[in-house]
């Protein structure tokens, strides 16, 4: 969810469709997919998913831990944390409105209707406008964010291809060996 900047009235936009399903109603739907750090516990859990899935967002993931295993299990305990480094302009009715849709029970998650009225995206007067204004997400922090996520990914597969090659070397080695020692006859009974 980006905010528009530099317009007097100021228009939400809804990001990162690419993982979208449309949801039947009275069919149920599971599926294991999105992000890590922004999937929904219902998701984590397998459980059957609803609109309430959609409503678990927070911009900067408050999830995010020093692996995957981490930031799934911080989502199913609904364990997070307000990162100063990319929530220091968040105000608190912000942080009231994410807090609102991080909730684990969906029956309790803020609803699509909850939350258009909730006063961070339809201020109730002046004063609550300037704070959503102030508190927008900086765009340079949500690059941040992810280009440390990416680097993550990327010494993740670093680490993963050093792994494989390792295994392989050791396994080729292992190989010869094996031939060596059947070429010489070394491995037979009656050595």
């Amino acid at each position: 969810m980006l905010l528009e900047k530099n317009i007097p009235i100021p228009h939400i936009k809804l990001i990162d469709f690419g993982l979208a399903h449309e949801i039947e109603d009275g069919v149920e739907f599971k599926n294991i997919f999105g992000t890590p750090e922004f999937v929904a516990p219902e998701i984590v859990n397998y459980e059957p998913l609803g609109l309430a899935a959609d409503m678990w967002l927070s911009g900067a993931s408050p999830f995010l831990g020093d692996t995957k295993q981490e930031t799934l299990a911080n989502i199913t305990a609904v364990n997070y944390e307000f990162d100063e480094e990319f929530f220091s302009h968040t105000s608190d009715l912000a942080k009231d409105f994410i807090r609102k849709l991080l909730v684990k029970d969906t029956r309790k998650r803020l609803t699509i209707q909850e939350a258009l009225t909730h006063p961070w995206i339809t201020p109730k007067d002046k004063c609550q406008a300037l704070v959503r204004r102030e508190s927008v997400i900086n765009l340079e922090n949500f690059k941040k964010q992810y280009a440390r996520r990416r680097w993550k990914l990327t010494y993740s597969i670093v680490a993963l291809c050093n792994h494989l090659s390792r295994t392989l070397v050791r396994k080729v080695r292992l190989m010869q060996d094996e031939s060596l020692v059947s070429a010489w006859g070394w491995g037979s009974a009656g050595r």
